[in-house]
């Protein structure tokens, strides 16, 4: 509750307080010391720690000056360091955001993201103009690393996806190392058919239509929208199966060739070449690696964030380097 004070009693109590003033004036020096001592004990006990303090800090600061320069200079020159770093990553990114466009244009002339390749390697790759000079650079990869292809049979037997085909697989790979490619080639597209159907959800098990699968709206390009590599993978490889399974008139040239409509109904033979049996294995390999990254769990907890394109490409750029080449 508050009390307002009348003017009399304003007035007394000014007379009391200017008395005591007057009273207090007139005492001698040793008594006010007395009644102040109380007070000025504890102010002078912290005068005295804050001047210890201060005193001990500059004896510090004296004693580690030379310490304390180098670790400034240190500081310094790890803030340059990590500028430069962040500067060289990020034109890494752009390089990388380049590749990854320069390899839409090799997959429109039939070749899918190689995921045996190192990201170096990859940039090579993407550098060719067209699709002898690619078959050209992977034959020779082939040749120089795995020439007799059990590597790559060894990994895609231990492969999950391709578990129903442990016996026609061995079968595949010892006429290819007999140079009978065509033999291999029906065999491989049914394959590459069944691992593309395995990135359909349990609802749409049934569905066969691999080219649905993997348009821009469907189910698996929606689960990797937000995932640069990923995507970039996912392009490539339903640009070739596109093509690959492409539906030509009755009257098509009886040219050999990559088509899986034409080689299954019996309308041509499959191409006996060592290019397009290893462009059929790098398809495969293509998807396999889609299913490596779908399967990630980063893409379950950034399915459906944004993010700017720098930090979508410096992202893509980090996961295929720890990612590539997949046969390590």
């Amino acid at each position: 509750m508050n009390m307002k004070l009348g003017p009399e009693l304003r007035q007394e109590m000014k007379a009391f307080i200017d008395a005591e003033m007057r009273k207090a004036a007139l005492l001698p020096p040793d008594e006010i010391r007395a009644i102040l001592e109380p007070w000025m004990a504890p102010l002078r006990q912290t005068f005295d720690f804050v001047q210890q303090l201060q005193q001990s800090w500059i004896s510090w600061i004296e004693q580690n000056r030379e310490q304390l320069a180098a670790f400034n200079k240190l500081v310094q020159q790890a803030a340059l360091a990590a500028g430069e770093v962040f500067s060289a990553t990020d034109i890494a990114s752009q390089s990388f955001a380049i590749t990854l466009a320069r390899l839409e244009r090799l997959a429109a002339r039939g070749w899918t993201l190689p995921t045996q390749l190192s990201v170096a390697e990859l940039h090579d790759f993407a550098q060719l103009e067209d699709s002898e000079a690619a078959a050209d650079f992977l034959v020779k990869k082939f040749e120089e690393l795995d020439p007799e292809f059990s590597q790559m049979e060894a990994r895609l037997l231990s492969d999950s996806q391709l578990k129903e085909f442990s016996t026609i697989l061995p079968q595949c790979f010892r006429s290819i190392r007999r140079e009978d490619y065509a033999i291999s080639i029906p065999s491989l597209m049914a394959m590459l058919e069944s691992v593309i159907q395995r990135l359909n959800p349990p609802d749409l098990a049934a569905n066969t239509n691999v080219v649905k699968t993997l348009t821009q709206d469907g189910t698996v390009a929606k689960k990797a929208q937000y995932d640069l590599f990923c995507t970039a993978i996912l392009f490539s490889l339903a640009t070739v199966v596109n093509e690959i399974w492409k539906h030509y008139p009755l009257h098509i040239p009886g040219t050999p060739m990559l088509s899986r409509p034409a080689i299954q109904h019996g309308r041509i033979e499959p191409p006996n070449s060592k290019g397009e049996v290893v462009r059929l294995l790098n398809t495969l390999e293509t998807a396999l690696a889609l299913h490596d990254q779908l399967g990630q769990s980063r893409l379950s907890t950034r399915r459906n964030k944004k993010t700017d394109s720098r930090e979508q490409v410096l992202l893509a750029m980090l996961t295929a380097t720890f990612y590539l080449p997949r046969s390590k």
